[in-house]
């Protein structure tokens, strides 16, 4: 049952990715997005690539394992250093840059270190812990700023505040259950230890949504900022 249910919630955050993907295209060679959307569309198209093999795995047969198990490895040094990049052009105050810059290459160091530490064909729970956290103090600083600059805009329609809120929630929940995974999995059933890892596949769909918004906000507005 545990697993059925895990199924059902990949593909859910599967199709999530895939509607993100589709929408994301809006963005190529659109000249009324704003600056800090362009070239977006590359963080849901390399999410798809690495989705098809582990979509397979999962509902048809294991043919891609554990190549699949190295392309998420591999991918969360693109997600950490894409999103982080991302978040820190957002981020327009240079004084806080060298901070900035020393918090980057600090867990982009332990990131490898993680690569390097843990067998590739093995669920990389640190990798994921490290980069998260990375990910969660980059938003707060983009929060720190925004509100406290007062800034004059909607919200509501500003794409970049959805993007860092969607990454923000989806770290948040992620990191504990990541950074105890590999403890639980010798200490819970296997039902509730694959149960956590629906969560965690829950989460990421819903930072596709939030991508989603982010995306419909964008191609919504008719200028450039």
């Amino acid at each position: 049952m545990s697993k059925t249910l895990y199924i059902i919630v990949f593909n859910f955050q599967a199709l999530c990715m895939v509607l993100s993907f589709f929408l994301s295209l809006r963005l190529i060679r659109n000249s009324k997005i704003p600056y800090y959307m362009k070239g977006f569309y590359w963080y849901p198209i390399v999410g798809i690539l690495v989705l098809v093999p582990n979509f397979i795995d999962l509902n048809i047969s294991r043919i891609f394992h554990p190549v699949s198990v190295i392309i998420i490895n591999a991918s969360i040094l693109f997600h950490f250093i894409f999103l982080s990049l991302f978040i820190i052009k957002l981020i327009k105050n240079k004084s806080n840059q060298n901070l900035l810059n020393i918090i980057f290459w600090s867990i982009l160091l332990l990131l490898f270190l993680s690569l390097n530490k843990e067998n590739l064909t093995k669920n990389n729970n640190l990798g994921y812990s490290v980069s998260n956290f990375g990910l969660i103090i980059f938003c707060i600083l983009y929060y720190y700023q925004l509100f406290n600059s007062l800034p004059n805009m909607n919200l509501k329609k500003e794409p970049s505040f959805w993007i860092v809120t969607g990454i923000f929630f989806t770290m948040s929940v992620h990191i504990p259950i990541q950074a105890a995974v590999g403890f639980l999995r010798y200490n819970i059933s296997y039902n509730n230890y694959i149960l956590l890892y629906g969560i965690i596949a829950f989460c990421y769909s819903i930072m596709h949504l939030f991508l989603i918004k982010a995306f419909i906000c964008a191609t919504h507005q008719r200028k450039a900022i």
